[in-house]
Protein backbone atom coordinates (compact mmCIF):
# COMPACT_ATOMS: atom_id res chain seq x y z
CA UNK A 1 0.00 0.00 0.00
CA UNK A 2 1.54 3.32 -1.01
CA UNK A 3 2.40 5.88 1.56
CA UNK A 4 2.59 9.67 1.27
CA UNK A 5 4.59 12.27 3.10
CA UNK A 6 3.20 15.47 4.69
CA UNK A 7 3.38 17.36 1.37
CA UNK A 8 1.27 14.67 -0.32
CA UNK A 9 4.11 13.19 -2.37
CA UNK A 10 4.14 9.40 -2.69
CA UNK A 11 6.89 7.72 -0.68
CA UNK A 12 9.14 5.17 -2.47
CA UNK A 13 8.34 1.60 -1.81
CA UNK A 14 10.96 -0.67 -0.17
CA UNK A 15 12.49 -3.61 -2.04
CA UNK A 16 10.73 -6.84 -1.48
CA UNK A 17 13.94 -8.87 -1.47
CA UNK A 18 15.45 -9.51 1.92
CA UNK A 19 18.48 -7.56 3.00
CA UNK A 20 21.77 -9.35 2.44
CA UNK A 21 22.54 -8.85 6.07
CA UNK A 22 19.23 -10.35 7.15
CA UNK A 23 19.56 -13.47 9.18
CA UNK A 24 17.38 -16.54 8.60
CA UNK A 25 14.36 -16.64 10.83
CA UNK A 26 14.66 -12.96 11.80
CA UNK A 27 12.25 -10.35 10.40
CA UNK A 28 13.90 -7.44 8.58
CA UNK A 29 13.78 -4.16 10.49
CA UNK A 30 11.09 -1.64 9.58
CA UNK A 31 12.26 1.22 7.35
CA UNK A 32 11.55 4.69 8.67
CA UNK A 33 11.72 8.02 6.84
CA UNK A 34 12.43 11.56 7.89
CA UNK A 35 10.22 14.60 7.14
CA UNK A 36 11.81 15.03 3.68
CA UNK A 37 11.00 11.41 2.77
CA UNK A 38 14.53 10.08 3.02
CA UNK A 39 14.99 6.65 4.67
CA UNK A 40 16.50 6.80 8.13
CA UNK A 41 19.61 4.50 8.52
CA UNK A 42 18.86 1.45 10.58
CA UNK A 43 21.29 0.56 13.40
CA UNK A 44 22.94 -2.88 13.25
CA UNK A 45 20.99 -5.48 15.19
CA UNK A 46 22.54 -6.72 18.43
CA UNK A 47 24.42 -10.05 18.29
CA UNK A 48 22.28 -13.11 18.62
CA UNK A 49 22.61 -15.63 21.41
CA UNK A 50 23.57 -18.38 18.99
CA UNK A 51 27.31 -17.78 19.30
CA UNK A 52 30.17 -15.33 18.84
CA UNK A 53 30.27 -12.93 15.95
CA UNK A 54 33.16 -13.02 13.47
CA UNK A 55 35.33 -9.97 13.09
CA UNK A 56 36.85 -9.87 9.60
CA UNK A 57 40.59 -9.46 9.05
CA UNK A 58 41.66 -5.93 9.78
CA UNK A 59 38.90 -5.45 12.31
CA UNK A 60 39.83 -5.98 15.93
CA UNK A 61 42.73 -8.39 16.41
CA UNK A 62 41.65 -10.92 13.80
CA UNK A 63 40.29 -13.39 16.36
CA UNK A 64 36.92 -14.69 17.33
CA UNK A 65 35.42 -12.24 19.86
CA UNK A 66 32.80 -13.77 22.14
CA UNK A 67 29.79 -11.91 23.24
CA UNK A 68 29.52 -11.17 26.95
CA UNK A 69 28.63 -14.28 28.86
CA UNK A 70 29.44 -16.56 25.92
CA UNK A 71 32.12 -19.25 25.65
CA UNK A 72 35.77 -18.21 25.91
CA UNK A 73 37.51 -17.34 22.68
CA UNK A 74 40.28 -19.42 21.14
CA UNK A 75 42.75 -16.76 20.18
CA UNK A 76 45.71 -17.56 17.94
CA UNK A 77 48.99 -17.51 19.95
CA UNK A 78 51.44 -14.86 19.01
CA UNK A 79 54.40 -16.25 16.99
CA UNK A 80 57.52 -16.93 19.10
CA UNK A 81 60.67 -15.39 17.77
CA UNK A 82 64.21 -16.15 19.02
CA UNK A 83 66.74 -13.44 18.84
CA UNK A 84 70.29 -14.17 17.66
CA UNK A 85 71.78 -14.20 21.15
CA UNK A 86 69.28 -16.82 22.36
CA UNK A 87 70.12 -19.06 19.39
CA UNK A 88 73.84 -18.85 20.09
CA UNK A 89 73.34 -19.64 23.76
CA UNK A 90 71.32 -22.71 22.84
CA UNK A 91 73.97 -23.86 20.36
CA UNK A 92 76.81 -23.51 22.86
CA UNK A 93 74.75 -25.26 25.53
CA UNK A 94 74.13 -28.20 23.21
CA UNK A 95 77.80 -28.42 22.27
CA UNK A 96 78.80 -28.28 25.93
CA UNK A 97 76.49 -31.15 26.80
CA UNK A 98 77.80 -33.22 23.88
CA UNK A 99 81.44 -32.63 24.89
CA UNK A 100 80.67 -33.55 28.50
CA UNK A 101 79.07 -36.83 27.41
CA UNK A 102 82.04 -37.71 25.17
CA UNK A 103 84.56 -36.93 27.92
CA UNK A 104 82.59 -39.00 30.40
CA UNK A 105 82.56 -42.03 28.10
CA UNK A 106 86.28 -41.61 27.35
CA UNK A 107 87.07 -41.41 31.06
CA UNK A 108 85.25 -44.68 31.67
CA UNK A 109 86.99 -46.43 28.78
CA UNK A 110 90.47 -45.11 29.55
CA UNK A 111 90.31 -45.46 33.32
CA UNK A 112 93.15 -47.75 34.52
CA UNK A 113 92.05 -51.16 35.75
CA UNK A 114 93.46 -52.90 38.81
CA UNK A 115 95.76 -55.87 38.36
CA UNK A 116 94.90 -59.19 40.00
CA UNK A 117 97.29 -61.26 42.09
CA UNK A 118 98.43 -64.45 40.28
CA UNK A 119 96.21 -67.47 40.84
CA UNK A 120 99.19 -69.81 40.45
CA UNK A 121 102.40 -70.29 38.50
CA UNK A 122 103.41 -72.05 35.29
CA UNK A 123 106.64 -72.02 33.27
CA UNK A 124 106.93 -70.03 30.05
CA UNK A 125 109.76 -71.02 27.67
CA UNK A 126 110.63 -68.99 24.58
CA UNK A 127 110.26 -70.69 21.21
CA UNK A 128 113.98 -70.31 20.53
CA UNK A 129 114.77 -71.71 24.01
CA UNK A 130 116.72 -68.53 24.82
CA UNK A 131 115.12 -68.18 28.24
CA UNK A 132 112.38 -69.44 30.55
CA UNK A 133 110.46 -67.69 33.30
CA UNK A 134 107.67 -68.24 35.81
CA UNK A 135 104.33 -67.10 34.30
CA UNK A 136 101.62 -65.72 36.64
CA UNK A 137 98.39 -67.69 36.45
CA UNK A 138 95.30 -65.77 35.32
CA UNK A 139 97.36 -63.16 33.42
CA UNK A 140 97.33 -62.62 29.66
CA UNK A 141 100.46 -63.97 27.98
CA UNK A 142 101.77 -62.34 24.79
CA UNK A 143 104.85 -64.07 23.31
CA UNK A 144 107.74 -62.20 21.74
CA UNK A 145 106.36 -61.95 18.19
CA UNK A 146 103.25 -60.10 19.35
CA UNK A 147 105.05 -58.24 22.12
CA UNK A 148 107.48 -56.77 19.61
CA UNK A 149 104.61 -55.29 17.61
CA UNK A 150 102.77 -53.96 20.67
CA UNK A 151 105.82 -52.43 22.34
CA UNK A 152 107.59 -51.27 19.17
CA UNK A 153 110.72 -53.32 19.82
CA UNK A 154 113.43 -54.34 17.41
CA UNK A 155 112.45 -57.51 15.56
CA UNK A 156 115.78 -59.13 16.51
CA UNK A 157 114.90 -59.16 20.21
CA UNK A 158 112.77 -61.70 22.03
CA UNK A 159 110.72 -61.71 25.16
CA UNK A 160 107.23 -62.04 26.60
CA UNK A 161 104.57 -59.73 28.05
CA UNK A 162 102.35 -60.67 31.01
CA UNK A 163 99.31 -58.43 31.66
CA UNK A 164 96.47 -58.15 34.17
CA UNK A 165 94.44 -54.94 33.98
CA UNK A 166 96.94 -52.08 33.96
CA UNK A 167 99.63 -54.24 35.64
CA UNK A 168 102.31 -55.66 33.36
CA UNK A 169 105.58 -57.59 33.37
CA UNK A 170 107.57 -56.89 30.20
CA UNK A 171 110.60 -59.09 29.53
CA UNK A 172 112.96 -58.25 26.66
CA UNK A 173 115.83 -60.59 25.80
CA UNK A 174 118.87 -60.28 23.57
CA UNK A 175 122.31 -61.83 23.26
CA UNK A 176 125.41 -61.00 25.27
CA UNK A 177 127.18 -60.33 21.97
CA UNK A 178 124.73 -57.48 21.27
CA UNK A 179 125.45 -55.97 24.67
CA UNK A 180 129.22 -56.20 24.11
CA UNK A 181 128.85 -54.44 20.77
CA UNK A 182 126.89 -51.65 22.48
CA UNK A 183 129.59 -51.25 25.12
CA UNK A 184 132.30 -51.05 22.48
CA UNK A 185 130.43 -48.34 20.57
CA UNK A 186 129.17 -46.30 23.53
CA UNK A 187 131.76 -47.15 26.22
CA UNK A 188 134.14 -44.33 25.20
CA UNK A 189 137.13 -46.70 25.36
CA UNK A 190 136.42 -47.76 28.94
CA UNK A 191 138.07 -51.19 29.17
CA UNK A 192 136.59 -51.73 32.64
CA UNK A 193 133.14 -51.81 31.05
CA UNK A 194 134.22 -54.82 29.00
CA UNK A 195 135.83 -56.71 31.88
CA UNK A 196 133.52 -55.58 34.68
CA UNK A 197 129.89 -56.51 35.42
CA UNK A 198 127.90 -56.34 32.19
CA UNK A 199 124.60 -55.73 34.01
CA UNK A 200 125.79 -52.24 35.04
CA UNK A 201 125.99 -51.03 31.43
CA UNK A 202 122.70 -52.74 30.54
CA UNK A 203 120.97 -51.18 33.54
CA UNK A 204 122.09 -47.65 32.62
CA UNK A 205 121.01 -48.16 29.03
CA UNK A 206 117.46 -49.22 29.95
CA UNK A 207 116.99 -46.51 32.57
CA UNK A 208 116.98 -43.96 29.75
CA UNK A 209 114.39 -45.96 27.80
CA UNK A 210 112.09 -46.53 30.80
CA UNK A 211 112.18 -42.97 32.12
CA UNK A 212 111.38 -41.59 28.63
CA UNK A 213 107.89 -43.14 28.62
CA UNK A 214 106.87 -42.16 32.18
CA UNK A 215 106.24 -38.66 33.49
CA UNK A 216 107.86 -37.85 36.83
CA UNK A 217 110.00 -41.00 36.73
CA UNK A 218 112.09 -41.48 39.85
CA UNK A 219 114.13 -44.41 41.10
CA UNK A 220 113.89 -44.82 44.83
CA UNK A 221 116.22 -47.81 45.29
CA UNK A 222 119.12 -49.35 43.37
CA UNK A 223 120.86 -52.44 44.70
CA UNK A 224 122.62 -55.60 43.66
CA UNK A 225 120.34 -58.57 43.25
CA UNK A 226 121.10 -62.26 43.55
CA UNK A 227 119.65 -64.00 40.53
CA UNK A 228 120.02 -67.35 38.77
CA UNK A 229 121.60 -65.89 35.67
CA UNK A 230 124.53 -64.47 37.65
CA UNK A 231 125.10 -60.74 37.14
CA UNK A 232 122.00 -58.66 37.91
CA UNK A 233 120.87 -55.18 38.90
CA UNK A 234 117.51 -54.16 40.37
CA UNK A 235 115.80 -50.77 40.76
CA UNK A 236 112.48 -49.77 42.33
CA UNK A 237 110.81 -46.82 40.64
CA UNK A 238 107.72 -44.62 40.74
CA UNK A 239 106.12 -42.26 38.23
CA UNK A 240 103.08 -39.99 37.89
CA UNK A 241 101.73 -41.85 34.86
CA UNK A 242 102.56 -42.39 31.22
CA UNK A 243 104.47 -39.93 29.05
CA UNK A 244 101.47 -37.55 29.19
CA UNK A 245 100.94 -37.99 32.93
CA UNK A 246 97.75 -40.03 32.40
CA UNK A 247 96.72 -43.33 33.93
CA UNK A 248 97.42 -42.55 37.56
CA UNK A 249 100.50 -42.96 39.74
CA UNK A 250 102.45 -46.17 39.07
CA UNK A 251 105.03 -48.20 40.98
CA UNK A 252 107.35 -50.91 39.71
CA UNK A 253 110.65 -52.77 39.44
CA UNK A 254 113.30 -52.63 36.72
CA UNK A 255 115.86 -55.45 36.49
CA UNK A 256 118.82 -56.05 34.19
CA UNK A 257 120.08 -59.64 33.97
CA UNK A 258 123.17 -60.99 32.21
CA UNK A 259 124.00 -64.68 32.27
CA UNK A 260 124.90 -67.50 29.94
CA UNK A 261 124.44 -66.33 26.35
CA UNK A 262 121.39 -64.17 27.01
CA UNK A 263 120.65 -60.76 28.48
CA UNK A 264 117.21 -59.95 29.86
CA UNK A 265 115.55 -56.70 30.92
CA UNK A 266 112.43 -56.99 33.09
CA UNK A 267 110.13 -53.99 33.64
CA UNK A 268 107.26 -54.53 36.09
CA UNK A 269 104.63 -51.91 36.84
CA UNK A 270 101.17 -51.48 38.38
CA UNK A 271 98.95 -48.86 39.99
CA UNK A 272 100.30 -47.47 43.25
CA UNK A 273 97.29 -48.94 45.08
CA UNK A 274 98.13 -52.45 43.72
CA UNK A 275 101.81 -52.31 44.67
CA UNK A 276 101.55 -54.08 48.08
CA UNK A 277 99.68 -57.03 46.54
CA UNK A 278 101.79 -57.37 43.35
CA UNK A 279 105.27 -56.59 44.68
CA UNK A 280 105.97 -60.23 45.74
CA UNK A 281 104.81 -61.51 42.35
CA UNK A 282 107.13 -59.09 40.54
CA UNK A 283 110.13 -60.25 42.56
CA UNK A 284 109.23 -63.91 41.97
CA UNK A 285 109.15 -63.43 38.19
CA UNK A 286 112.46 -61.52 38.13
CA UNK A 287 114.21 -64.19 40.23
CA UNK A 288 112.89 -67.01 38.01
CA UNK A 289 114.41 -65.84 34.71
CA UNK A 290 116.94 -68.42 33.48
CA UNK A 291 118.97 -68.68 30.28
CA UNK A 292 121.06 -71.52 28.86
CA UNK A 293 124.79 -71.60 29.37
CA UNK A 294 126.85 -70.48 26.35
CA UNK A 295 128.06 -73.32 24.12
CA UNK A 296 131.61 -74.55 24.69
CA UNK A 297 134.27 -73.06 22.45
CA UNK A 298 135.45 -75.31 19.60
CA UNK A 299 138.27 -77.68 20.72
CA UNK A 300 137.58 -77.33 24.46
CA UNK A 301 137.88 -80.68 26.24
CA UNK A 302 139.99 -82.27 23.46
CA UNK A 303 143.67 -83.21 23.79
CA UNK A 304 146.12 -80.76 22.24
CA UNK A 305 147.04 -81.48 18.70
CA UNK A 306 150.49 -82.97 18.12
CA UNK A 307 153.01 -80.78 16.33
CA UNK A 308 153.25 -81.35 12.63
CA UNK A 309 155.89 -83.93 11.56
CA UNK A 310 155.69 -85.94 14.80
Amino acid sequence: MPKFDLAGNPMPETASSPSPSAQPGVAPPEVKYDLAGNPIPVAAPPPTASGPSFLPPGGGNGAYAPRPGGPPSLTRPAPVTLDESSGKRGLWLGLGIAVAVVLGIAALLLAPKHGAAPTGWTTFTAEDKSFSVAAPGGWEVTPSDRAQKMMGKDATTGGVLFQSGSASIDITTDTVATLMSYILVHGNGDTDALTGPKAVSLHKQWKIATSAIHKGYKETKVANFEQKTGDARLSEWTANGNVFGLGGRVHGYRASLVGGSTTAVVVCQCLESDWPALKPAFLHVIASVTSPEPPAAPGMGLPPMAPLGQ
